[in-house]
Order: structure tokens, then sequence, then C-alpha cells
């Protein structure tokens, strides 16, 4: 670290990282990282910038304390930063982020002095010691609060580290072998199987509205909506069962509007395009600085038609019980859950280890009712190439994390598991006779096991607290939790016991939200993508949307030092405006004032009736979605499948999201562009 300016890189990289300054007990002192600070951290290649801008962050915070920052030693600074070096980056955040699940998981919501937990020894090697003790003796929530920021800062640091990929194929490897090798218990395939029949509606499709989804697909070269249009492959499957038969209802394809004119961009062109491989690509991203996760890219035209058949999923499921379990819109729900559980102890949060690579294809063709396996089954990878298009593996898994299946699937599963969970709880304590059970599990007794299930938590007399499901996280009545655990262990699922909470425990967490004893603790963490050296529409609309963060969560010295870093990126100026809604994309502050915005008045029609005429505009860069790209016979099929996307929205049905909200949104695909904008916003 130096104590003035960073120092300046080499030639055609990037010149300066800024620094933050800090007011101590003995004065205001600059701290900013240099080449020979990360030298010593081994960090090379694109990790260097981020751990740069991370590690300042994470000193900027420590002027943030709720305690009087101007009293923490200068040497208290000194000695974070010479441990980060000392220990190394991956290390330190490690354990720190361990320290803070060591605070809370010890809390518990019953016994006198419990509530701040056991006393963590190791806290008193952190700059944050003061605020720790601080907190053990009076609970004050709002030290923890910070506390829990600064420990978790890093947790979810996007750092790219190659032995983390091997190591995460080869458990992917293990989990394909598992579920080739698992054996599942009849009773369980049949309860569940019957569960899903009495609940599920029939798989009909109303008006199918298939689209691109934002990520990559398993064709390499292929980007963006223009390119998987022109590289749209013909599936015969798809042909068979979507157009001709309507999901093997042969003859009746047309009598539903499933007439390729209707659904596929360029019509005329594809029978005779290739026919695609249905070979999904596997990948590695970092998921935090001890693990990475797999991803699977899916061929264009799967991923394509997958996004219809989820369509009518969340359409189907809004139309039956399980609208009462599952949301896939909205995560409220399971966090309202997770806080009410947090000083009741009566809803438990589940989280599963690997969840999406564990849903064996078995399990799915035994479980689910034969009119949902067709479209599950015709828009299915069934192989992927392995890491660097190595060897093609066969899959033993239903569908990988990429495809948009995967995830509705899982929540249909686990919320089912719930659900058979009740009904044996249900049967033991009215029959006591669990050999009959199978002659019990009517669909009526499904349907008022289902029933039982309260809409909103509170004190019950008869029945359960609510049930959410999203994804892996379960939060589910105490009662069943023990049942819950042991039918996902005899389907090949694992439960996390470290994201799992349970039973007197203070603390629960769901859904990104973090929750002790009825208070909201949910940490602000450092999820800034895609910095390079050329600034990206991922680096800047992420940065923008932590310092967003930071700033409600009023840590502004952190807020600030990120404003002023992206503002000097690269040694270019970014103007970005500031806005009071972060519904925007700018700078959050309570009163802008954007005089560093080169401003105009708007030179629109000059009609005095337009409602933009002699309006004040400013310059600023902004997040664009406008395609570049042009050549033959692209504009025709563009322009028909954006028609298809204009006329789906029209009727009401799948409208796109907002660029406004581009900082809470994916970025793929877009682009920083110069843009004037409405002063008012």
């Amino acid at each position: 670290m130096a104590s003035k300016d960073a120092i300046r890189r080499n030639s055609g990289q990037l010149e300066v990282y800024p620094g933050v300054r800090l007011r101590t007990s003995s004065g205001v002192y600059d701290f900013s990282v240099d080449d020979a600070f990360l030298d010593s951290l081994s960090v090379q290649g694109e990790n260097r910038d981020l751990v740069a801008i991370f590690v300042t962050s994470w000193i900027s915070l420590l002027a943030d304390s709720p305690l009087d920052p101007h009293q923490k030693p200068k040497k208290t600074v000194r000695n974070f930063i010479e441990q980060i070096r000392r220990d190394g980056l991956k290390t330190t955040v490690v354990r720190y982020s361990n320290l803070a699940h060591q605070i809370v998981k010890s809390s518990t919501i019953y016994g006198a002095g419990s509530l701040t937990g056991d006393w963590v020894d190791d806290m008193k090697t952190t700059p944050v010691f003061y605020e720790y003790h601080r907190y053990f003796q009076t609970g004050d929530v709002k030290l923890l609060d910070y506390l829990y920021t600064f420990l978790n800062f890093g947790k979810k640091l996007d750092y790219v580290d190659e032995t983390f990929h091997s190591v995460a194929f080869r458990g992917w490897l293990d989990i394909e072998d598992k579920l080739r090798s698992i054996i599942y218990e009849e009773r369980d395939v049949s309860s569940l199987r019957r569960i899903l029949s009495a609940v599920l509606p029939p798989f009909l499709i109303e008006d199918f509205r298939p689209k691109f989804g934002p990520g990559s697909v398993s064709e390499r070269g292929v980007r963006g909506r223009i390119g998987k249009i022109q590289s749209f492959p013909y599936d015969p499957l798809i042909d068979r069962f979507f157009f001709h038969g309507y999901l093997g209802r042969y003859g009746m394809g047309e009598d539903y509007g499933l007439v390729p004119s209707k659904v596929i961009p360029d019509p005329w062109t594809w029978p005779y395009a290739r026919i695609t491989e249905r070979i999904a690509r596997l990948a590695f991203v970092p998921k935090n600085l001890k693990i990475s996760r797999s991803i699977c890219m899916e061929p264009s035209i799967l991923m394509y038609f997958q996004q219809g058949v989820l369509r009518e999923i969340l359409r189907l499921l809004g139309s039956s019980p399980f609208s009462s379990f599952i949301d896939i819109k909205d995560q409220a729900r399971n966090q309202q859950l997770s806080l009410y559980g947090s000083y009741t102890g009566e809803v438990d949060t589940i989280d599963l280890s690997a969840a999406s690579d564990s849903v064996g294809l078995r399990l799915v063709r035994g479980i689910f009712p034969a009119s949902w396996l067709i479209p599950f089954l015709v828009t299915r990878s069934h192989s992927a190439h392995g890491p660097n298009y190595s060897d093609v593996i066969r899959l033993e898994k239903f569908a990988p994390m990429g495809s948009a299946l995967c995830f509705p699937v899982q929540c249909i599963i686990y919320t089912a598991v719930c659900i058979y969970a009740a009904c044996l709880y249900v049967f033991e304590n009215e029959t006591g006779d669990s050999s009959s059970f199978e002659e019990w599990l009517t669909k009526a007794n499904i349907l008022r096991v289902v029933r039982s299930f309260r809409n909103a938590p509170g004190k019950i007399a008869n029945g359960f607290q609510p049930l959410a499901v999203y994804g892996d996280d379960i939060c589910v009545d105490y009662r069943l939790t023990q049942t819950i655990e042991a039918i996902l262990n005899r389907l090949g699922f694992v439960m996390n016991r470290d994201k799992s909470f349970t039973g007197s425990q203070a603390f629960r967490e769901s859904c990104g939200g973090f929750y002790l004893n009825g208070h909201d603790i949910t940490p602000v963490l450092f999820r800034v993508r895609g910095v390079r050296r050329k600034v990206t529409a991922a680096h800047v609309a992420s940065q923008v949307q932590l310092a967003n963060s930071l700033y409600k969560a009023g840590l502004y010295n952190a807020a600030s030092y990120l404003r002023r870093c992206l503002d000097e990126w690269g040694g270019r100026k970014l103007p970005l405006p500031y806005v009071t809604d972060d519904r925007w994309f700018g700078h959050l502050c309570k009163e802008p004032h954007n005089n560093h915005l080169v401003s105009r008045e708007s030179p629109n029609t000059g009609n005095p009736r337009d409602p933009w005429y002699q309006r004040l505009e400013h310059h600023v860069w902004t997040i664009s979605y406008d395609s570049r790209e042009s050549g033959e016979g692209v504009q025709p099929s563009l322009d028909n499948y954006e028609y298809m996307r204009w006329w789906s929205s029209r009727a009401g049905k799948m409208a796109e999201p907002s660029t406004s909200s581009v900082s809470r949104h994916d970025t793929s695909g877009s682009r920083i562009r110069w843009r004037w904008i409405p002063a008012y916003q």
C-alpha cells in the first residue's frame, strides 16, 4: 500500500487506482492500492483491477462505522492492510465471512443473554473488534448490521481462478455418477407422482410465445439475438411434437395456432437449416472465493422453445394450488417467512447443495404427469460438451443450470416433497399406522393437506405455517423439516447445513434476505462484474448498483469511493447522472445537482404542444441495447422477430423489462454509449 497517490502502471494499462481518504484518531491519511501490493497477493490478469477496487472499497468501509470512525487508530487500518498482504486475499475474505457466520449461528431465540450468541475470540484480530465488543455488550442491531456487511463484503467477489473450475468439473462428474447409480424408493416416487397428478392441471398450451433468452448458446460464435436468428437450426422433435402434433396430439397443431409462421423468427428457411445436435456446452464461472459453479449453454432452438414452455408453466402454476407456494417472479414471500422464523422458530429455512445438478432425469420421468413430460423432454438437451469443448457427456440430470426449465422444475419437485412430508405428518397423527399410507394418500386427502398450509404466518391451532419455495430456498413449518431432509436424501439431494437454519436458532436466511431475531441484517456484498481495461456495461451497471446499495445502507464513504473510482476509471471521465430514485440509471442521492453534465434544450419538433418541447436534457454515459449488427438478410428476420415480441407484449402477455432499471437487470448484449436524457430524471 502507499500513503499517497497510487503508483502509475505500465504503458497501455490502467494508470491510476483511485485511493480513499480516511480520518483516523491521529489525522487524515490517504490509502490506495499499488502494483507492489497486488504483486504481493499474486493477483494476475483480469483479477488485478477488480481486486484493487475491492480492497480499497473494503478499507473505505472502516470510515462508515456506526461508532465514531475518527477514533479508529491509523495503526488499525495499517494492520488490516498488512493482514491482507500476509495471509492473502482469499484466506482473509473467507476467514472474515466465517467469523460473520459464527456470530449469528450461535444466537438463539430462547434463554436470557443469548441473543448476541457466543463470544467469538477471533474477532480480536479484525479491525472491527471495537464494534464487535460493543455489540456483544449492548446487542445494538445497528452495530450488527455494520459488522455483518464488513465481514461478508468480499463473499461474492467475482474472482477468476482456473483451479476452481477443474475442482468444480470433478464435482459435476461425481454428481452425474451418483445420479446414474441412485435407486429411488418406489414409495417416494409413487407418492410424489400422486401429489403432482392431484395438484397440477393438464399441460395445455393456450397462447404459445417462445423467445430468445439473454444468455449465450451452445453454438460457438453466435452472439446476440441477431446471431441467434441467423443461425436458428432445425429440430425434428420440435417440429414433430409442437407443430404437427401439438405435444403429441397429432394433427392438432394448427388448431391451437401452433404454426411456424407465428412462432419461428424466419419460418421460410427453418426447415432447410442445419439440424441441431441437441448438445449443450458446459462451462464454469466464479461463485465465490472458494468455488466455481457450473452453467450450461443450451442450443439456441432449445433455449428458444424452453422460454415458451416456461411461460406456460408459470401460467399453469398460477391457476393451481401451487400458486400459494411458488412465485418465480418474487422472492418477497421467502424473505417474509425467514423474518418470521427468526423470532418465532416456527418456520425453518432449508438450502441444498448443488441442487440444480441433482435433479435426476429418472426422477422427473417417474413423478411428473405425462402431459408435462412431453414438453419437458422435447426441449431438453440430452448431452453436454465438457469444458473447452472436450468429450460429449450423456446427461443423467434432467436439466442443467442454463436451461429455462431447470429452476421451475426444481420449485415443483421441492414443493411436492414438502407436501409429501406434510401428508406423512397428518397421516401419522390421524391413524398412527404407516402401513396403509398408500391407501390414505387419495386426491381428496392430498388437497386437504395442501389447504392446511396457512396463507400468512401466525399462531395456528391446526394446519401448518405457510410454505414458500424459490429454487432450492425452502421456507417450511419447523415440524416438517426432519422428514423433508430424509425424503430429500433418499432422492439424491443434500441439505446444506451451513446455510440451513432451524429450531431455536435466531438466524434465518432465504433468497438473499438475512434476519436475526426479527431484524433485517442483510449485508451489502461486493458484486462488481465485468471489470476490464475497456469500460463494459456489466462493470458500470454493477458498480453503480453497489454504490447505490451502500448509499441506502448509510455507508456513505464506501459509496463515495466507488462513484469516484468509476468517474476516474482508466483516465476517462464517465459523466453519470445523479438521481433521486434508483429505478433510473445513475448515482442515487437526496438532492441531485448535475452541474457536472453538459446540458441543452431539447431540439425536438418545435411544437409547443409537444410534451418534450424545450425540455432540459443532460449528456451522459448510459446503457444501450441498440444493435450495431447489419448485413444481408438480417433486417427482415429481425423485423419479424421484433414484431412477434411486440405482438406478445401488446396482448399483455410478455412485456419486455424496462431498460431504465438496467442496474438490476442482466446486461447481456448491451454496451456503453452517449445519450441525452431529460434533466428531471
